[in-house]
């Protein structure tokens, strides 16, 4: 009898410990002032610096613009999940994008 006790006190115990999880608070987000700063700051460079930058460039910063702004999205908007994983995807590739030119703009200035 103690034994068949025992096992239901153990199948009942995580459910209650999946309920006190599911009733948590959600962590609150910060302000994230330094991405914000960030993007504020490759706006400007992207807007003063449009008309001296080659192609490439202009391609750089706009991947890295595309990249600052989904995370930004993702930290502070409620999406679905399906949504969360083609922006998580989209941040992904346009941040590979801005790696692979940066690294071709730095062999093409230093290195050709």
């Amino acid at each position: 009898m103690a034994r068949q006790s025992k096992k239901i006190a153990k199948k009942i115990q995580p459910k209650k410990k999946a309920e006190s999880e599911d009733k948590k608070p959600k962590e609150k987000v910060g302000k994230d002032y330094l991405l914000i700063a960030v993007l504020a700051l490759t706006i400007v460079f992207l807007i003063l610096g449009w008309s001296n930058f080659t192609p490439l460039n202009r391609g750089l910063y706009i991947a890295l613009l595309i990249s600052l702004s989904t995370t930004y999205a993702r930290r502070h908007y409620n999406f679905t999940d399906t949504q969360d994983i083609w922006i998580e995807r989209a941040g992904m590739v346009s941040m590979g994008c801005a790696i692979v030119l940066f690294v071709f703009i730095v062999y093409q200035q230093y290195f050709a």
